[in-house]
């Protein structure tokens, strides 16, 4: 039995043995190749997998810069982010909360949050590189292209806010508005959200010229109907045009636009009264509900406003160029009635809210205007890239 068995077991490796050299002989000696056919990728070359966030955005005055060539926390969410996070009915934070340094702190009626635990609001904002053409309500995001993010105090590579809200302390977010696309676009969406929100938004964009150096671009939104927060009702209608130019020494662009915003009811934002932590409060209070309106009969945000901003660059030789930031808004809040602070103060155990209610109107104009120019000047082995600019809010 144990002959037989050592036989067996010789064999075994033997074979073995002569099925590696017969594998190994075959790979020395054969080599296989075949031609796969072609195959076209499209794909943005600047968008990571998944084409959530790109590698190079807008960072200021510093103009077009790779993510790894700022020596600061840098991040840029695309469109697609937009359409996937964020909801026609949806506060802006949906959105932003991508970014890890992002705290979501406001409401459908407002756009505050914070970035690294300092305040911020769409008045320290900026849309196409100017500050000041955002305000604190519900900003529309159916014309943005790109959301652009600097996380850390880097205001002076940037143009500076005149804010009546909150500073940019905490990082930049720079809105960028959709440009036309090469390949003629026609876009019809409807949406339904929350428990009753209709929506309807047109995306046109066409390139004319003898080389399509002109682009126009056309978005509009007509928006109605209750959100997800029980009797909390929004009504807009927005029209925003981005014309653009470019050729060999320029670049232009040029947006344009209008919306009307109504939010009826949906206030959701509390706090504690100072002096009754400790006595009549003794433990924090449970969440609210997620569905559940906590704000009363008559409470309304309702404004309308304008926008222009310009953006120009002009070559003027190899190394040097010349360039103009501008814009304008114009913004009424023709209602505001809502608690004292926009937050309804809790006074004791129960959840009991004691608030003092404000109904105000508050007119506000930004205006802003940058001009400055950048250069490579190279000194031995080291190019420097310099920027001298001048900005006035």
């Amino acid at each position: 039995m144990i002959n037989k068995h050592k036989k067996f077991l010789t064999a075994a490796v033997f074979c073995a043995i002569a099925s590696t050299g017969f594998v190994l002989t075959a790979s020395a000696e054969e080599t296989m190749t075949h031609d796969l056919d072609e195959v076209v990728v499209e794909a943005d070359k600047d968008a990571l997998p998944g084409s959530y966030v790109k590698t190079k955005g807008s960072i200021g005055i510093l103009g077009e810069k790779s993510i790894l060539d700022v020596p600061f926390s840098n991040m840029n969410i695309t469109q697609k982010t937009i359409e996937t996070f964020g909801g026609p009915n949806q506060p802006l934070q949906s959105i932003l909360a991508n970014n890890p340094a992002v705290r979501i702190q406001g409401t459908t009626l407002h756009n505050d949050f914070s970035i690294r635990g300092i305040k911020g609001n769409g008045t320290s904002s900026y849309l196409n590189g100017i500050p000041g053409l955002m305000t604190q309500f519900a900003a529309p995001t159916f014309m943005i292209g790109d959301i652009q993010f600097i996380s850390g105090p880097n205001s002076g590579i940037t143009g500076i806010p005149s804010t009546y809200e909150t500073t940019a302390a905490g990082g930049i977010v720079n809105f960028v508005s959709k440009k036309a696309t090469e390949a003629p676009l026609t876009r019809y969406r409807q949406t339904f959200s929350g428990k009753g929100s209709f929506g309807e938004y047109l995306d046109v964009s066409r390139r004319f010229g003898k080389d399509k150096e002109w682009g126009v671009r056309i978005n509009t939104e007509l928006l109605n109907g209750n959100t997800a927060i029980n009797s909390n009702d929004m009504e807009a209608q927005g029209i925003f045009a981005n014309i653009d130019h470019r050729d060999k020494k320029s670049n232009t662009n040029l947006l344009v636009g209008y919306r009307h915003l109504n939010i009826e009811g949906g206030a959701r934002w509390f706090s504690l009264k100072a002096a009754a932590i400790g006595k009549e409060i003794t433990k924090v209070p449970s969440a609210p509900e997620a569905s559940k309106n906590y704000g009363f009969d008559g409470l309304a945000k309702e404004s309308e406003g304008y926008i222009i901003a310009l953006n120009h660059e002009q070559k003027m030789n190899a190394d040097w160029k010349w360039f103009l930031n501008a814009g304008m808004n114009s913004n009424k809040l023709q209602r505001n009635i809502i608690g004292a602070s926009s937050n309804f103060v809790i006074i004791n155990d129960k959840g009991d809210v004691s608030n003092n209610l404000m109904s105000t109107q508050t007119v506000t104009k930004n205006y802003y205007a940058q001009l400055g120019i950048n250069g490579n000047i190279k000194t031995g082995e080291v190019n420097h890239d310099l920027t001298l600019a001048f900005d006035k809010a």
